[in-house]
């Protein structure tokens, strides 16, 4: 038999020695030469004993591995002294004993194979808790379990067909989960009379049909719901499946294919709900405003539905209110004043709408949003100066913004996602942008933002990016806007950024000589602006580059080579056109040997770009160089240059 368990809380080395001893004393083997009897002692070190794996950072059995080896006797209770044990394989042998008496069994989220039949249950007539996931059951339909279970969870289990027969037997149960396990039929039959469930998980199975009329008295202390990613559906309302509900907290139908409206009464029908998911079904109609009476919701998620109207005036009454998810509906509108109402919001997704006006002042009481996505509709007027310091992420994608960026924007350390692109904004990127400690390498802040995901553009192509948003996800997009100057070299302080969009604006001057900093880049678009010059040779220091796009602007000299370079540039030569004045590999035109040389000029722009000297070697050259053929101006000119030539030496030298 083979079992894997999580263990206890870990005591210390000392008990797994003892423990190991006390199971090798009770167990024996007729074959005289199997190397356990000399192999386990007192004083040895049991990591390098026969069928034991420790852990690589502590003296502690993590493996007890003794599969065919004849052995026979009981298992001890000391066993379960093992308190690192996450593997037990005692496979083919005639061992009895400890395991009768077990209770729980929890080997989630292992990555066990193989087929699971009513065999390994036979003894375990006191098992209260079954967790296990990634294997196939294959018992008889009429098999009746040994024990009565008070927790189920199946995950990634092949069942398959309808609601098991022997899961239906365990009336007792207090919390079932079955996710992802292939369950079919409906709901009609198969939970009756479970009165002691409180948490019904059936997650990412093909459940269909509408919910039982009668659902209530079926389960009638259930507080949690879960019945996302099904083929459920309601051909009217949602109003007969959940009256007298009076003790749920949470509900979760997203993913289905529930239609109609929300019930005018639904805060009456569900007067405790917490949590509240009903995004990604067909349900239309305008939010009642009952929903504002639902005073102890937290978290709400109605996105990718079709509803439309206005937003509730009342939305302010949600004073526990952290999570507010209406995108992608048909919405209209503006957002009500009294927003502000709902001060503790973290998340505010309105994105994929039709809503208008400018930002209500009173969000400025929202002081603790994360996240504020309010991208794909029609908002207008400036980008609000009180705009939160603990945004994670603020996405304004797709407006009527203008005017200039607020400097204020600076102050939001914690920015991993600054999304401003399609909108009418004027001037130039602040300098104070470098400033954004959020979007530097080794900075997280990952409070809340874990719990979302965005539609952002990256790489040339819109994705979906899910949480953990921050491990992986840093996008600055401020293009197709009519902002003008230059790009601040402060920008090149922010190496966390995996993307930065500055296209189709009105840039003018040279890229950055310090672009290649920005160590973390994947994908950068300068595209359609007036940027000129050559372009940095330390472009082809951005290692992980694999979407670049230059084209459409001044650039001029040769093209910049490198091992990334040469592979973006095969795959796609186009991200250079619309340059006539640049030469080399990947475009046809050769370069002239006197375009190659580094111009003084680019050294003085570096230097303006906040590098504090200029490159000293390059320098020196030149003074040399010029000191030949100014030699004859006079003595006056001697001595500053023997000075600028000592000083530079004196630099070089130094290191």
């Amino acid at each position: 038999m083979k079992v894997l368990c999580l263990a206890a809380s870990p005591i210390n080395s000392s008990t797994d020695e003892h423990s190991l001893l006390a199971i090798k004393s009770h167990i024996f083997t007729s074959d005289p030469n199997y190397p356990l009897a000399s192999n386990w002692s007192v004083g040895t070190d049991f990591c390098t004993s026969i069928g034991i794996t420790c852990s690589r950072r502590h003296p502690r059995a993590t493996k007890l591995s003794l599969p065919y080896s004849g052995l026979q006797g009981t298992i001890a209770k000391e066993i379960g002294n093992l308190s690192f044990l996450t593997i037990l394989d005692l496979t083919m042998n005639n061992l009895s004993g400890q395991l009768s008496n077990l209770e729980t069994l929890d080997v989630l989220y292992n990555p066990l194979v193989g087929t699971v039949s009513e065999d390994h249950f036979a003894k375990l007539s006191k098992l209260l808790e079954l967790s296990i996931s990634s294997l196939k059951f294959k018992v008889k339909s009429d098999w009746v379990p040994p024990f009565r279970l008070q927790v189920l969870a199946l995950e990634s289990c092949n069942i398959g067909g309808q609601f098991p027969q022997w899961v239906q037997m365990q009336k007792e149960l207090e919390r079932l989960y079955m996710k992802n396990c292939s369950i079919s039929g409906t709901l009609s039959n198969s939970f009756d009379n479970y009165k002691n469930l409180i948490y019904l998980y059936l997650s990412n199975n093909h459940i269909q049909g509408p919910i039982p009329n009668n659902f209530s008295q079926m389960l009638p202390s259930l507080h949690r719901l879960y019945l996302d990613q099904n083929n459920i559906n309601e051909s009217d309302t949602l109003s007969n499946s959940f009256d007298n509900y009076k003790n749920l907290t949470y509900l979760s139908l997203s993913n289905n294919h529930i239609q109609g409206p929300i019930p005018n009464n639904f805060s009456q029908m569900l007067p405790s709900l917490q949590l509240l998911y009903l995004d990604q079904n067909n349900i239309n109609g305008s939010l009642p405003d009952s929903l504002c009476e639902m005073t102890s919701l937290y978290d709400m998620d109605l996105s990718g539905n079709h509803l439309s109207g206005n937003l509730p005036g009342c939305l302010g009454y949600l004073h526990k209110l952290e999570i507010l998810k209406l995108s992608s509906n048909e919405i209209s509108g503006i957002i009500p004043n009294s927003i502000g109402g709902a001060s503790l919001l973290l998340f505010l997704n309105l994105n994929n709408n039709s809503l208008t006006g400018e930002l209500p002042f009173t969000l400025k009481n929202c002081t603790r949003l994360v996240v504020m996505d309010i991208g794909e509709n029609m908002f207008s007027g400036n980008i609000p100066k009180w705009i939160g310091n603990n945004l994670q992420a603020l996405r304004l994608r797709n407006n009527k913004f203008y005017g200039h960026i607020p400097s204020e924007i600076c102050q939001l350390y914690k920015l991993h996602i600054l999304d401003l692109a399609n909108n009418n904004l004027t001037g130039g990127i602040p300098n104070c942008f470098g400033n954004l400690s959020g979007m530097v390498v080794n900075v997280h802040y990952e409070d809340y933002i874990n719990y979302g995901s965005f539609d952002e553009v990256l790489k040339g192509q819109e994705r979906n990016y899910f949480y953990p948003i921050s491990n992986y996800l840093i996008n600055l997009d401020i293009s197709n806007n009519n902002l003008v100057g230059k790009i601040p070299w402060e920008l090149t302080k922010l190496s966390g950024l995996v993307g930065l969009n500055l296209s189709h604006n009105h840039f003018v001057g040279r890229i950055p000589k310090r672009i290649g900093h920005m160590e973390s880049m994947e994908s950068l678009d300068l595209s359609n602006n007036n940027l000129s010059g050559p372009i940095p040779s330390s472009l082809s220091d951005l290692s992980f580059l694999s979407h670049l796009n230059l084209s459409h602007n001044n650039f001029s000299g040769q093209i910049p080579t490198g091992r990334q370079l040469q592979t973006l540039d095969h795959d796609d030569p186009s991200i250079y056109e619309g340059n006539p004045q640049l030469c080399g590999a990947p475009i046809p035109k050769k370069c002239e040997e006197a375009s190659m040389v580094p111009s003084i000029t680019d050294n003085h722009v570096a230097a303006n770009e906040g590098d504090n000297i200029i490159d000293d070697k390059v320098l020196l050259s030149i003074v040399i160089i010029t000191g030949f053929a100014t030699g004859f101006w006079g003595r006056w000119r001697q001595a500053s240059f023997e000075f600028a030539e000592e000083r530079i030496i004196r630099r070089l030298f130094r290191g």
